[in-house]
């Protein structure tokens, strides 16, 4: 279990090894509208391209999840951020589409919360149509 830990600010301070990476992935839905713990990235060469790679830990495993979110990518890279740290990610939605962003750990989920969660879990594979969403992760 992680215990030196710090709570997500919009301020940023360090950067985690590669060792956390040797784990199991998973979807970023795995960490949506809970309070997890960070604790690095790293760029990853895939098919598809150089890709971000996020690892957390729930406090019992360990995890990781590509993504491609502007939004995550801008405060996990910041120079100065301080891993570990937690955080909850939520869905945020700008007209028909949809992003991620980190919120404090102690952020109620509220009934807006989980509605954004279900269009995007409704609209993330949509590729056509006025409601696709974005697919940022």
């Amino acid at each position: 279990m992680i215990e030196d830990y710090v709570d997500f600010e919009d301020t940023p301070s360090g950067i985690g090894s590669d060792e956390m990476f040797d784990c199991e992935f998973s979807s970023i839905d795995e960490v949506i509208n809970k309070p997890v713990i960070y604790t690095g990235f790293k760029f990853m060469n895939t098919e598809n391209g150089e890709r971000l790679v996020v690892a957390y830990s729930d406090g019992k495993t360990n995890s990781a999840f590509f993504t491609d979110s502007k939004g995550i990518r801008q405060k996990v890279t910041e120079p100065e951020r301080k891993y570990p740290f937690r955080a909850i990610i939520k869905v945020v939605r700008f007209g028909d589409g949809y992003g991620f962003k980190f919120f404090s750990p102690t952020s109620p989920i509220t009934e807006q919360d989980n509605e954004n969660y279900n269009y995007y879990k409704k609209y993330k594979f949509k590729r056509n149509g006025r409601n696709r969403g974005s697919k940022r992760d």
